[in-house]
Parts: C-alpha cells; structure tokens; sequence
C-alpha cells in the first residue's frame, strides 16, 4: 500500500509538472515546428531517472521511477506529436525522433554512469 502512495504522491507533482513545463515551452520555444516541450519533459524525466536507479531503492525509488517520471515523461505525447510532425514534414519527423529518443537515452545513461561510479 505504501508503494501504491508513493506513486500518486509522485504522479501528484510529476503531471503538473509537466503542464507547466510544456505551457513554458511553447511560450519560450525558439520555433513552433519542433515538438520543444516534448524534448524537454522526455529528456529532464530520463535525467531524474537515471539519477533514481543510482542512487535510490525502495518506495523512494518507487515514487521518483513510476510516479514522477512515468506521469513527467509521456510517450501518448510522443505518439501525437510524431503524427502531427509526420502529417507537416517528414524530415522534422525523422529528426525529431531522432533527438528524442538520442537525448532521452543520453541523459538517463549519462546521469546512471556518473553517478554509479
């Protein structure tokens, strides 16, 4: 039961989070044909994470892991925006997935390597 709590705490600060992350974005963004917010919640989320599986165990893990970044990170958002970015232009599509999936990754690896060692 304590796992199941630490989990909506975490999905409690992680979603708002992400709202207003994404409102921020949008608003600072360098141009509207990139799927900035996106980049950056995914990217800061597989960070947090990387840090989580490093340096945690138990229900803490459990609330930073599932809760704040499984409701931070989205990969729903991920699917719509790559459909929309399909539908405008192929070649921010293929670029965009690209960095995403790159940076995602990056940062998690990064953040676990440095901090396991």
């Amino acid at each position: 039961m304590i796992e199941v709590l630490a989990i909506a705490l975490g999905a409690a600060i992680g979603a708002p989070s992400r709202f207003i992350l994404d409102h921020w974005m949008i608003a600072h963004a360098p141009t509207k044909r990139f799927p900035w917010s996106l980049l950056l919640v995914n990217t800061l989320g597989s960070a947090i994470a990387g840090v989580a599986f490093a340096l945690t165990t138990g229900n803490l893990r459990v609330f930073l892991l599932i809760g704040l970044c499984g409701s931070l990170t989205t990969f729903s958002g991920f699917g719509w925006e790559m459909h929309q970015l399909w539908a405008r232009s192929r070649a921010t599509f293929a670029i965009a997935l690209v960095v995403m999936t790159a940076s995602s990754i990056a940062a998690f690896l990064l953040l676990y390597l440095l901090l396991r060692s």
